[in-house]
């Protein structure tokens, strides 16, 4: 942890202590493009710092891989760079992003809230609506939107045998409901799986294969199973899932929004 890690060819990722988060980095002859950019300024600048005692290129592009905060709000700190994102990300933080940085700030302690509270949001300059080619030397990178799952704004970098899934996966820790859509996450995530990546960058935990992916995209059809059947039976008690009850509940508020 809080070291960059090859994942393939000029392909890292660095694992941050806090919130156990990844941030993506692929490095070119002369450029680099880094993907998701921390929750604050603060720690956007420790990820400046780490990005320069691998690589003196410069960072020319940004990736959100969705709009959440501890993925966006260190945004400003790559003037720079153009930031590419999911067309729902940038209007989501356009509409949303102040009420997300207030609401955010005043659940935290004063030590990240101060800092999450002088966040300029910058939203994504370029975006797409389903995919995306990125050129660095004579590599293609893919962004792919695949449908909704954590958020309806997830998007997916591929490159060579590297998947850079964001929030699509976790490791660590339960996959986060709060924005989701339960009943698609499984399809999203099925269809991703349709990439014959061996290595996968989870938005926060370890780098995982793909026995843990297919792992996870069952238990989400699991806890989709288990709601549908929950709405069709008029019941609304969450019964026991593959996540503990708290985050079953969660799914089944979602659920029962989407």
């Amino acid at each position: 942890m809080d070291q960059w890690e090859e994942l393939g060819n000029n392909i890292y990722s660095h694992r941050y202590e806090a919130l156990n988060q990844n941030i993506g980095l692929i490095v070119g002859s002369e450029e680099a493009i880094v993907i998701d950019t921390r929750g604050h300024h603060a720690h956007a600048d420790e990820l400046r710092r780490d990005i320069a005692k691998l690589t003196s290129v410069p960072v020319t592009t940004v990736v959100n891989t969705h709009m959440h905060w501890d993925h966006t709000f260190g945004n400003a700190r790559f003037p720079e760079a153009r930031i590419v994102g999911h067309v729902r990300c940038r209007s989501t933080l356009l509409d949303f992003g102040p009420e997300m940085r207030d609401t955010v700030a005043a659940q935290l302690p004063p030590e990240w809230g101060d800092h999450v509270a002088a966040v300029e949001i910058v939203p994504p300059e370029v975006t797409f609506e389903e995919s995306m080619t990125l050129t660095l030397d004579d590599r293609q990178i893919r962004l792919a939107y695949l449908g909704r799952a954590h958020t309806d704004n997830d998007i997916s970098l591929l490159i060579d045998d590297v998947v850079m899934a964001g929030d699509l996966i976790e490791e660590g820790a339960p996959p986060a409901f709060g924005s989701s859509f339960p009943s698609e996450w499984p399809v999203t995530l099925a269809d991703l799986l349709e990439e014959p990546a061996a290595v996968w960058l989870p938005g926060h935990g370890r780098v995982v294969g793909r026995a843990f992916v297919e792992s996870q995209a069952a238990d989400l059809g699991t806890v989709a199973a288990v709601l549908a059947d929950m709405k069709s039976s008029g019941r609304t008690e969450v019964p026991p899932g593959p996540f503990q009850r708290e985050v079953m509940e969660l799914a089944w508020m979602r659920f029962e929004a989407d």
